[in-house]
């Protein structure tokens, strides 16, 4: 490639090929314009400073917090198909 921004006819056409594509002039025009395009979002992107953005939200936990509560076994033990002694019971998957 020569810039960032720029794509070459023969570098589309080798993206088509390893996408198992097979483009006529019109799709060469508007697929070569439109990869341009993201090029430029893409180059835009990767130049954004956005260390603050991480730095705030490093560690922080988005989730609701774990509590532990007390559930009664035989709940849980109801719905297992099939038990041994109040364990679950689940097929070998080793020998």
């Amino acid at each position: 490639m020569t810039s960032m921004n720029d794509i070459s006819r023969e570098e589309l056409l080798k993206i088509a090929a390893l996408s198992g594509l097979t483009l006529n002039e019109q799709e060469i025009a508007q697929f070569s314009s439109q990869l341009k395009t993201l090029l430029s979002y893409t180059k835009e992107l990767a130049n954004l400073d956005i260390s603050n953005e991480l730095e705030a939200t490093r560690n922080v936990n988005v989730f609701r917090e774990d509590k532990a509560c007390k559930k009664p076994a035989d709940d849980i033990l109801a719905q297992a198909p099939e038990l041994h002694d109040r364990y679950f019971v689940v097929p070998n998957i080793l020998d």
